[in-house]
Order: structure tokens, then C-alpha cells, then sequence
């Protein structure tokens, strides 16, 4: 008996559509798990892309944050030397009015109080001819700042025209 029941056993596995079901099964996973396995592959490789866009947009967004604090440094710059070259030009106007002045005064005054202003005017022209070189000096100065400026301006342009065409780039509905 325990031999018979040994073959039914056999017999029931081998005829059973349980085997059949098995073999489908396996030929179904494979069949189901390879539309799966390549969604999970492009799902994988544009979280991939996405978080190189993002790296890449937070790095442009910094790096436009700092030029334009370079390009306010700069327009600080030249705001400051056109305030000093406006303050220049004032005293040099004054010190010309002085001079023209005390020169008119000069045609009028006698010999003792003549030679005081004399050199009262001489140490004018020399202040003035020093207001002079600082005015020089100034736009000089000016001059750079501008450049200067104008060139932290275009990269600031630059980078922002990078940052809108990576934000073009990014997946999503762009403002």
C-alpha cells in the first residue's frame, strides 16, 4: 500500500495542471517583469537627469546671486566717484570765484594789503591746481569703476540668460 499511494502521488504531480500553472507562471513573471524592469530603468535614469538639472540650477543660481552682488559693489563704486568728483568740481568752483575775486580786489587795494593777497591768491591757484589733479584723478577712477561695472553687468547678463536656458531645459510647466 504505501507503495501505490507513493505512485498516485507521482502520478497526481505529473498529470496535475499545477506544473503547467508553475511553468506559466515563471514565463508570466519574466513577461510581466520586463515592461516593469524597463519603466523602473527610464524612472531611474530621468530622476538621473533631474538631479543633475537641479545640481546644475542651484549652482547657477548661486553663482548669479554672487555677480549680483559684484555688479552692486561695482555701481557702489561709481556712485561714489561721481558723489566725490561732484564735490570737487564744487570746491573748484568756489576757489575759482575766490580767485577771480580777491583778483579784482587786487586792482584796488594798496601795496601792504596787495602783497597779502597776493599770496593769499598764489596758495589758491596752488589749491586749486591741486583740486585739479584730484578732479583728474577721479575721473580716472570713474573710468575704471565704469568699465569695471560694465563688465560684472555682462556677466550678469550671461549668467542669467544660462540660468532662463537651463530653466527652459527643467521638465514642468516653466513661468
Amino acid at each position: 500500500m504505501g507503495k501505490t499511494r507513493c505512485l498516485l502521488v507521482v502520478a497526481a504531480m505529473a498529470i496535475a495542471p499545477a506544473g503547467s500553472r508553475a511553468q506559466t507562471t515563471a514565463s508570466g513573471d519574466r513577461a510581466t517583469n520586463d515592461p516593469l524592469v524597463a519603466e523602473m530603468r527610464l524612472l531611474r535614469e530621468a530622476l538621473e537627469r533631474l538631479t543633475v538639472l537641479v545640481v546644475k540650477s542651484q549652482v547657477s543660481v548661486s553663482r548669479l546671486v554672487v555677480q549680483q552682488q559684484r555688479v552692486a559693489r561695482e555701481q557702489d563704486a561709481v556712485d561714489r566717484t561721481e558723489e566725490a568728483i561732484e564735490a570737487a568740481d564744487r570746491n573748484q568752483q568756489r576757489t575759482r570765484a575766490t580767485v577771480a575775486r580777491l583778483s579784482r580786489q587786487l586792482d584796488d587795494v594798496v601795496e601792504e594789503p596787495r602783497a597779502e593777497l597776493r599770496r593769499e591768491v598764489e596758495g589758491l591757484r596752488a589749491d586749486l591746481d591741486d583740486q585739479d589733479r584730484l578732479v583728474a584723478s577721479l575721473r580716472v577712477r570713474l573710468s575704471k569703476a565704469e568699465q569695471s561695472l560694465r563688465l560684472e553687468q555682462q556677466s550678469y547678463r550671461e549668467l542669467q540668460a544660462a540660468l532662463v536656458a537651463l530653466d527652459r531645459g527643467l521638465p514642468g510647466p516653466n513661468p
